[in-house]
């Protein structure tokens, strides 16, 4: 792979990250999405769009350089409580008008909250 591609990888795989927590933690922009996008099923996207920018690619070597061992760090603690969620949600959750109200979401909200407050910090 040459330079300018792992640059591009590592850029556009960081940018997702970031825009993914801050969906996973906004009520208002998850109930949007779906409202932009009646197809989307936004209760699974919340947990296929982490496994799409995080735990598919994170073994990668161009995907550890994009990130600082710190932010590593947190993005590892957030994958374990988005874990820990998933195995108290359905496999199929509700409809994201529902999931929104259960403690499931609540906690996967808040976990997403503080990675990008601890994010922040770095």
């Amino acid at each position: 792979m040459d330079n300018e591609l792992r640059e591009q990888l590592k850029t556009n795989f960081r940018k997702e990250v970031f825009e993914v927590l801050d969906l996973i933690s906004s009520k208002e922009e998850q109930l949007d999405y779906q409202a932009k996008a009646p197809i989307a099923y936004v209760s699974a996207e919340l947990f296929n769009q982490w496994d799409d920018c995080y735990q598919i690619p994170k073994e990668q070597e161009w995907y550890k350089e994009a990130f600082t061992d710190g932010e590593l760090s947190i993005l590892q603690e957030f994958d374990e409580a988005l874990e820990a969620v998933s195995k108290d949600t359905p496999q199929n959750p509700p409809d994201i008008h529902e999931f929104v109200n259960t403690p499931e979401w609540e906690r996967l909200s808040n976990a997403a909250s503080i990675a990008l407050s601890k994010l922040s910090k770095i």
